[in-house]
């Protein structure tokens, strides 16, 4: 039988506690999505942290063939989870990691995260998913950018093939489909 150590115990008891407390927030930032309207303005960030907020958003999404975050607007929408659904501490625990995201960038490169080249970003993202667990403020904004994006009206009818009236149903082969059907 396999023994499971206090450490690992604790650890799995904190993340289903903490992913029940995420779930109802994730609800409502999936609702706030398909309603929300960019203000163009930040509300909580300042616009240096707003503009990191942008550039990784568009690192996880970037412009293909279809619009990417930034087209979206994720970065308002981001702003605005932290402004107004997330709690005191939550939102101050964030918007330090945003700042320790520039700061680490500032003493392994001498240059704040936006003045970096495109290669050495995307490296330090790349760095920041590999250790996901590790840094929940990037966490909570790969979470919030693809919610924010999938919501948003771009996500849902240029990245997604939205048919508000789909019409009879004809079975069809995935490979005839293209994309994903929201």
């Amino acid at each position: 039988m396999s023994q499971i150590n206090r450490r690992e115990f604790i650890s799995g008891l904190a993340a289903m506690f903490g992913t029940a407390a995420l779930t109802s927030n994730l609800v409502h930032a999936v609702e706030l999505g398909l309603t929300f309207k960019a203000s163009k303005n930040p509300v909580l960030l300042t616009k240096h942290q707003l503009n990191i907020v942008a550039r990784i958003s568009d690192i996880i999404i970037p412009v293909t063939d279809t619009p990417g975050a930034i087209d979206a607007g994720v970065h308002y929408y981001i702003d605005h989870i932290a402004a107004h659904w997330m709690d005191k501490k939550q939102s101050s625990q964030f918007i330090s990691g945003i700042s320790k995201i520039d700061a680490d960038a500032t003493a392994q490169y001498s240059k704040g995260f936006l003045s970096l080249d495109s290669k050495n970003q995307v490296a330090i993202v790349q760095a920041l998913d590999d250790n996901l667990r590790l840094e929940p403020s990037y966490q909570t904004l790969k979470t919030y950018t693809v919610i924010g994006y999938y919501t948003s009206k771009i996500g849902m009818t240029v990245e997604l093939n939205y048919d508000a009236i789909p019409g009879p149903y004809k079975e069809m082969p995935l490979s005839d489909v293209g994309k994903a059907w929201s």
